[in-house]
């Protein structure tokens, strides 16, 4: 079958590889891919030469029929996080992360655990099922931050328009919150605009959600919070970034945000697969290209041209 690989020049190739369970499988289950969208932290890990397909953002439809969304972190199920709801910080599934350390959702087919598999809710496709996981990675941040519409209303900014950063730009509107945006390219500001931002930034704010991860963003983001005021960070960090003293002398709060687990019971993963299913102004908005699989490396090109109006690329067979 074909699978998209590093080709060990930081790029990508499509090269021919039999399936396999990951090492963690006990109930092992083939999905046929259907979508497979590229996230940012793919392009900046292209230069590690992973040996796994790549693709953690991925959904498929199982040989019955069943379209589903394929959770890329698999936790253990047994140890004190994963019995607490809290299965996101599992030091078990460190080296299980589908697309990274096992093989991932960029091919034709891949083999996961059934523990894996979220079933599609009625109204959304697997064709733009890849973008539960984003969007439950946003969903995530915006639990932590504490907005809702039901709370007396909250100044939130949004720092960063790529996939992640427009993904919580939806999931702040779909809890009843208003929320700014810091957009740097005109097509992201369109589709911020599409998913009800504000662009009117005010000069400090309760709340702000970096999605950006670069030293620039977060300093932006502790200039921006209230003094006592949040800021969490769904971005990665790939490189180090310093913290200085207006962080302290405000004392905000600087909460990171990694993937997501369960908000009062219910698997984030879940509620982000039924709000993308409620309003399909999301996926509308967010996914700018399609590829075939066959053209997989122009579709990496094109994920990295991001003033070129690029937000996310999604691969379909």
């Amino acid at each position: 079958m074909r699978a998209v690989r590093s080709d060990g020049e930081g790029g990508v190739a499509v090269v021919d590889v039999e399936a396999h369970p990951p090492h963690y499988a006990t109930d092992p289950v083939r999905v046929r891919m259907t979508s497979a969208s590229i996230c940012g932290s793919d392009l900046h890990l292209l230069p590690w030469n992973l040996q796994a397909t790549l693709g953690h953002e991925f959904a498929g439809v199982l040989d019955d029929g069943t379209a589903v969304a394929v959770q890329p972190n698999a936790p253990c199920g047994v140890c004190e996080y994963c019995t607490t709801g809290r299965d996101h910080l599992c030091q078990a599934s460190a080296d299980r992360v589908l697309g990274i350390f096992a093989d991932g959702g960029l091919a034709d087919d891949v083999i996961v655990d059934r523990s894996d598999l979220l079933p599609l809710p009625p109204g959304l496709g697997a064709d733009v099922g890849a973008l539960v996981e984003p969007c439950a990675v946003a969903l995530h941040a915006v639990h932590l931050s504490g907005i809702h519409g039901d709370a007396p209303p909250e100044r939130t900014l949004g720092i960063g328009a790529g996939s992640i950063g427009l993904a919580v730009v939806a999931m702040a509107r779909a809890h009843g919150a208003a929320i700014d945006l810091m957009a740097r390219h005109p097509a992201q500001q369109a589709a911020g605009e599409r998913l009800g931002a504000g662009f009117a930034l005010a000069d400090s704010y309760d709340v702000v959600i970096d999605s950006a991860g670069s030293q620039s963003s977060l300093d932006e983001a502790i200039q921006r919070v209230r003094p006592g005021g949040t800021v969490v960070v769904p971005a990665t960090w790939f490189d180090p970034v310093q913290l200085g003293v207006a962080l302290a002398m405000k004392e905000a709060h600087l909460v990171p945000s990694y993937l997501y687990a369960h908000h009062h019971g219910v698997r984030e993963f879940q509620e982000a697969a039924e709000l993308l299913a409620e309003n399909s102004d999301i996926a509308d908005a967010i996914v700018t290209h399609r590829f075939g699989l066959d053209d997989a490396p122009e579709a990496f090109r094109v994920a990295a041209d991001r003033a070129g109006g690029t937000i996310k690329v999604v691969i379909q067979p």
